[in-house]
């Protein structure tokens, strides 16, 4: 294994081996009591840009080895700056590596496209596209719709135990940087302390149309998403 591969996996191993299912640790208050009887402290993992099929190999080793209860997949695909046939590997890696680990999927309007395999022009498209992820994957799925779908609302839409069009007034017109990774860590944030996924995603769709409306103004092209809470 590559020095580099070889750092992250054993990364993974150390933090899984201390925390994970596998370590026999539960989650426990201040005075050591189990606050969820078998649960381990680390049953719930983000994951989001990979970068490369080497990386993508690795951490679906550790997430095969892990046993993890929730595997939330900020599916990043292809990247600004990577070469066209090395982004298209990573794309199809982590489609084939990934995808099937997940339990619960955040793909933007383009991720949704690809992984799909259908053209997103309205609400409509929209929803089958999720349901198409959903059908291929087995996980949750809250496909992003945002500004980049016209209307007045910035449109998601959840499929997993039920279909449900999760709808808020659009904040603008332009895309806000950090808006979907974002959104994917308040799902892994809400799923670890319980909630089921469609109440997951429904907290997670406030919490980032909230940052949105008090988004912060810089130099760079984007704004970006307030993570603060009210301001």
């Amino acid at each position: 294994m590559p020095v580099d591969q070889q750092v992250i996996a054993d990364q993974l191993e150390a933090t899984t081996a201390a925390y994970g299912p596998a370590s026999g640790v539960t989650a426990g208050g201040a005075s050591g009591e189990s606050l969820a009887p078998g649960r381990a402290v680390l049953d719930t993992v983000k994951i989001g840009m990979l970068g490369s099929p080497a990386t993508i190999s690795t951490v679906a080793a550790a997430l095969e080895a892990g046993q993890f209860r929730n595997v939330v997949l900020d599916p990043v695909l292809i990247c600004k700056g990577q070469e066209p046939g090395h982004a298209l590997d990573t794309d199809q890696a982590l489609k084939a590596q990934i995808l099937p680990l997940a339990t619960f999927v955040t793909p933007n309007h383009v991720e949704a496209e690809s992984l799909s395999g259908l053209a997103i022009t309205d609400v409509e498209s929209l929803k089958a596209a999720a349901v198409r992820i959903h059908e291929l994957s087995g996980a949750a799925v809250l496909a992003k719709g945002g500004v980049r779908l016209e209307g007045l609302d910035a449109v998601d839409v959840y499929d997993g135990e039920t279909l449900e069009i999760l709808s808020a007034p659009k904040v603008g017109e332009v895309a806000v940087s950090g808006a979907g990774c974002s959104l994917a860590a308040a799902v892994t944030a809400e799923r670890a302390k319980g909630a089921t996924p469609l109440e997951a995603a429904r907290t997670a769709k406030s919490f980032v149309t909230a940052g949105i409306r008090n988004r912060v103004a810089s130099g760079a092209p984007f704004d970006a998403l307030w993570q603060g809470g009210a301001r």
